[in-house]
Parts: structure tokens; C-alpha cells; sequence
């Protein structure tokens, strides 16, 4: 059994924050006073150069509160993220960072630096490049955004994790596990070698913001802002997910990080070890979520001779569309299968080769201008 606090707080205002979060660690039993002399990575979800309103990052008021809290009670905190396409200089700054880091004098982790996070109990991997600061971190203090998902179908505590991998190494793991389940099982790896793969082991905490969340065709721009007014706390990523999947009303069945993550045995084996300690859930629920749109059948692009068939046949694929796109090239530039490339002369858009593409959604992720939508396949149009 594991307590996870799910606390009421309506917005970003700092001393009711900052409440709510004490609170939240105190019902949960994480002392404060544990902070004290440790050097703490702060781990926010900075996915691109958004602005906090956009609900695609972590709001900059949500990681100022989590700061001071760190600072106050002797904790030496440092950030460490690695956005999916834009520089982090730039996402602090769009993001509304820059001055919260400036004012309380936070130094942000080089995370060109990596060490190897080795876990032999991983099924997809077993060791893995993870930036340096969390090596010489004494604690973890994890900040995801609550938000919908096209391939892992929710991003929260779990999926947050996968920003401690640097830079286009990202894109890497996205073309050797194509499939949703494949995937969230390498995150599943992942968050096991976060339990067990340091040495002495690292005290994690997990923080959600999910005041403004994100539902519809998240994690970027695509998707839309949900009001949800919930601070969700815990010591277990799995535990802390599953809350947010049911306040949300989202089909828990379709999260394939918490059915697989259950049969691990990090933790907790099912919902039901899960103690909900402040509001309920039925009083806390949002009604009509939407969740993302991604289709399934992904199954089927594991047939080489028919893959490519398959895919156009049964599979959504990412659509850009003239008149919103800029040309940015952020697609181009994060596509692991590299199946994008610029623009032919007079075209308003850049040139997709749906043979290659596999489907990971990454280039709909970053367009900053939600200017990639998802187009049926040819006979998923024809069965409806």
C-alpha cells in the first residue's frame, strides 16, 4: 500500500501552492527536513518553447513553488531537462523560467554530460545514458505536467523520467520502439533503473501539475488546456499516474505504463494498494476528458513484407498543413526515421515519406504552431 495526496488548489498563486505541496508531502510522510545539505535535481516537464498557459510545460510557478520549498528547508536544488527539439535556453525562456532561476539563484544541469544507469531486470533495455546530474544528485524531486499522450496515450510521472535521456538520443529510442507498448515498456526500464540502478539509491518525489492539465492530442501544441485544480503527490510514479488517469476519467486500460508497470512489482501491484489521502477522486473527477486520438493496430507494423502497406492502410499518420506551417523544420529536425524533409520550390510545407515513417508522432510533439493533425488511413476511412 502507498499513499498518493490528491489536493484541490485552483492556480498558480505562490503561498497557496506552496501550502498545497507541503501539505501533499506531509500527508504522503516525506519530511521536509530530509532536504537538508542534499543536492536536489528538480525535473520539470520542458518538452519545447511553450508558453506556461499553452499547458505543454510544467507551469514556471509550480517549479518556483517546488524551489523554495527545496531552498527553505536547506535543500541546494539544480534543474536538469532536455527539451525534445528547442535549446533549453530557449524553453526557460518562453516557458517563463529564466527570471524564477535568476531570483532564486538555481543552476541548470549540462546535461551534455551522461553516465550509464545500468538495470539488469530491464525487459526492452538494460543500461541506459542519463545525464550526469542525477549521479551526483542526492535526491529527485519529479515535476510532470499531467497530459494526454498520441503514442503512450498519458505523459505524467513515468514518462517524465524519459527527459533525463539528453537530446536527440530521445529520437533514438523512439525508432527502436516504434509501438506504444514497446515503448512505454523502455520507459518501464527506465523508471526501474531509477529505483535500483544508483548506488547508494536515490530518494525520489513525485509533484504533478495537474491545475491546468493537458487532454485531446497532447503532448504539444496539438493539444488543448484542461482545467483539472489538482496537486497530485507521491513516492510512487505508478501510484501518482493512476491518480491522475482517474480524476481525469481516462480509460486506465489504454495507459500501457501502469497495466505493464502493475505486473513489474516496483511497487504497488494494482490500483487498489493505492491509498487517495486528501480529496477523493469521485469529488475531484473532470467529466468528458478527451483523450488523444491516436489509433491502435499498431501490432500490425511488425509484418516486414506488408509493413509498409500496412501502415497507410491502418495506421493515423501525421498530416502538416499548409497555412499554419512556418517551415521551422522542428519536425525534420527530431524525426528519428528521418521521413521528413524541406519543402520542394513553391510548396508551403515540408515533403513526408509516409513509407519510412513509423508512426511515433514525434514531429506532431514539437510543432510549435499545431500545424500537424492526424489523417486516417485509407481503409480505416472505408470501415467507418
Amino acid at each position: 500500500m502507498t499513499s498518493v495526496a490528491l489536493l484541490r488548489c485552483r492556480g498558480y498563486e505562490l503561498p497557496a501552492l506552496k501550502e498545497t505541496m507541503l501539505r501533499g508531502l506531509d500527508d504522503i510522510g516525506f519530511s521536509v527536513s530530509s532536504f537538508r545539505g542534499a543536492r536536489v535535481v528538480l525535473k520539470p516537464n520542458l518538452l519545447s518553447a511553450a508558453r506556461p498557459q499553452s499547458a505543454v510545460v510544467t507551469h514556471p510557478q509550480f517549479f518556483r513553488a517546488a524551489a523554495e520549498i527545496v531552498i527553505e528547508h536547506g535543500g541546494r536544488p539544480v534543474l536538469a531537462e532536455s527539451p525534445a527539439v528547442a535549446s533549453l535556453g530557449n524553453a526557460l525562456k518562453a516557458a517563463g523560467y529564466a527570471p524564477v532561476l535568476k531570483d532564486l539563484g538555481i543552476p541548470v544541469a549540462d546535461l551534455s554530460e551522461t553516465g550509464k544507469l545500468s538495470y539488469p531486470g530491464g525487459r526492452r533495455m538494460k543500461s541506459f545514458e542519463i545525464a550526469r546530474a542525477f549521479f551526483d544528485a542526492d535526491m529527485i524531486v519529479n515535476l510532470p505536467k499531467f497530459k494526454t499522450h498520441g503514442l503512450t496515450y498519458i505523459t505524467a510521472a513515468v514518462k517524465n523520467l524519459f527527459g533525463a535521456v539528453p537530446g536527440m538520443r530521445k529520437s533514438q529510442m523512439h525508432l527502436k520502439f516504434p509501438e506504444k507498448d514497446d515503448f512505454s515498456g523502455f520507459l518501464l526500464d527506465l523508471y526501474g533503473a531509477f529505483l535500483n540502478g544508483f548506488d547508494p539509491p536515490r530518494t525520489m518525489v513525485h509533484l504533478m501539475d495537474a491545475i491546468v492539465a493537458m487532454e485531446g492530442d497532447g503532448p504539444g501544441s496539438a493539444g488543448r488546456p484542461r482545467t483539472m485544480n489538482a496537486v497530485i503527490t507521491g513516492l510512487d510514479a505508478l501510484a501518482v499516474d493512476w491518480v491522475g488517469v482517474q480524476v481525469s476519467g481516462l480509460d486506465i486500460s489504454r495507459c500501457a505504463t501502469l497495466a505493464e508497470g502493475f505486473q513489474r512489482g516496483f511497487g504497488i501491484l494494482s490500483g487498489e494498494e493505492v491509498r487517495v489521502v486528501g480529496e477523493r477522486i469521485a469529488d475531484m473527477r473532470v467529466r468528458d476528458f478527451r483523450a488523444p486520438q491516436r489509433a491502435g493496430a499498431t501490432r500490425l507494423l511488425r509484418v516486414p513484407l506488408i509493413r509498409r502497406i500496412m501502415k497507410d492502410l491502418f495506421t493515423d499518420r501525421p498530416v502538416p498543413a499548409a497555412g499554419r506551417c512556418t517551415l521551422c523544420y522542428q519536425c525534420m529536425e527530431i524525426c528519428p526515421a528521418q521521413a521528413i524533409g524541406r519543402a520542394e520550390e513553391g510548396e508551403e510545407i515540408p515533403r513526408f515519406d509516409y513509407g519510412a515513417c513509423i508512426r511515433c508522432l514525434c514531429c506532431l510533439e514539437v510543432c510549435p504552431k499545431a500545424a500537424i493533425s492526424l489523417e486516417k488511413g485509407r481503409l480505416q476511412w472505408m470501415m467507418r
